[in-house]
């Protein structure tokens, strides 16, 4: 659990939708995107309630670091955008959060970025945390891609390359999709270095029971109830999300199911490539289906690097302190070390 991140109620429900509706409109022009929320206004006090609430004010905490924060239209979303750029930035670090997930708990990953002298760019993807769309629904992976690449291409005229990249779950999934569907397709590829964190193609019981109890339901229910966190080692992190996170949903999306399906079918269709990304797994993940995972990401990627974690859960970058410092260090070793 992050010291930084806040246990009182100075965020809520009312908070949340609140800020959603009075998002401005994201540039990437910092002065403008860096001014929004820092007033005395009442939408400024949601702003710093939200950003101290989940331990993620870094302008306020990091000396010489800018936030920037609004939204960015594109394909029918509203998509909440956040980048925090220091001074003399080395590069630029995209992180993109899992299933159920947002910005607000990647606090620790945000973090490493900028302690890394990178600037970080985030998001929330459709139908997550602040972003618009149904909760936690999506017709095809396609469009968190898609999503991806609308936010680089806008970013890229103030956030600096080199670029790395980090997901957790489906948001190793959206990187994967966009690497095969539009990074392998331009002449100077975007990414740089990329980890994979307990990387998404198929979920843990998909195999055996999964995929017939979605054959049974997905006509009739369009949400089924979701149960307590196992996700971490942290007891205070999976309390956090249980009670306290109003941006989780209570309910898994059996839409969402459905474009996970075809998901792992287009994964394996595609072919191989020889980015030499890194894979962080833990042997604890109850979450996905990971000896699967790891045997289609090294078909697809066979330069790929497996970095196993004994005893780790599937929230890696939020696991307990000395799980997450392997996880930490590996992915500094990918990016830097060689």
């Amino acid at each position: 659990m992050s010291d930084s991140r806040s246990f009182s109620a100075g965020f809520d429900a009312a908070s949340r939708d609140l800020l959603m509706v009075q998002l401005p409109d994201i540039t990437f022009a910092s002065e403008r995107d860096t001014a929004w929320g820092t007033g005395s206004t009442d939408a400024s006090s949601i702003v710093q309630a939200y950003l101290d609430f989940y331990g993620i004010n870094f302008a306020k905490t990091l000396p010489g670091v800018a936030h920037g924060f609004g939204a960015l239209d594109t394909g029918g979303f509203r998509i909440a955008t956040h980048y925090w750029l220091p001074k003399n930035s080395r590069g630029t670090l995209i992180v993109v959060h899992g299933y159920y997930d947002h910005v607000g708990i990647f606090d620790k990953a945000i973090k490493f970025g900028l302690d890394s002298g990178l600037a970080v760019l985030a998001f929330d993807l459709p139908g997550h945390g602040l972003s618009s769309g149904e909760r936690v629904a999506i017709d095809s992976f396609d469009q968190y891609a898609d999503v991806l690449n609308a936010i680089l291409n806008a970013a890229q005229k103030l956030l600096p390359s080199p670029y790395y990249a980090l997901g957790q779950s489906t948001g190793g999934s959206v990187l994967l999709n966009y690497l095969w569907r539009y990074d392998s397709a331009r002449a100077v590829p975007l990414l740089g270095r990329i980890a994979l964190c307990a990387p998404l193609v198929l979920p843990r019981g998909w195999r055996y029971s999964g995929r017939f109890l979605y054959t049974l339901v997905h006509r009739f229910i369009k949400r089924l109830p979701r149960g307590p966190s196992r996700s971490s080692h942290d007891a205070d992190f999976n309390r956090f999300i249980d009670e306290q996170d109003c941006l989780q949903s209570p309910a898994l999306s059996v839409r969402w199911v459905g474009a996970m399906k075809a998901w792992d079918q287009q994964f394996r269709s595609f072919p191989p490539l020889d980015k030499p990304v890194l894979v962080i797994q833990g042997t604890e993940d109850l979450t996905v289906a990971w000896r699967y995972n790891l045997q289609q990401i090294q078909r697809a990627l066979p330069y790929a690097r497996i970095e196993m974690i004994p005893g780790a859960g599937h929230q890696l970058v939020n696991e307990a302190e000395d799980l997450r410092a392997q996880v930490f260090t590996a992915i500094n070793r990918h990016f830097f070390g060689d």
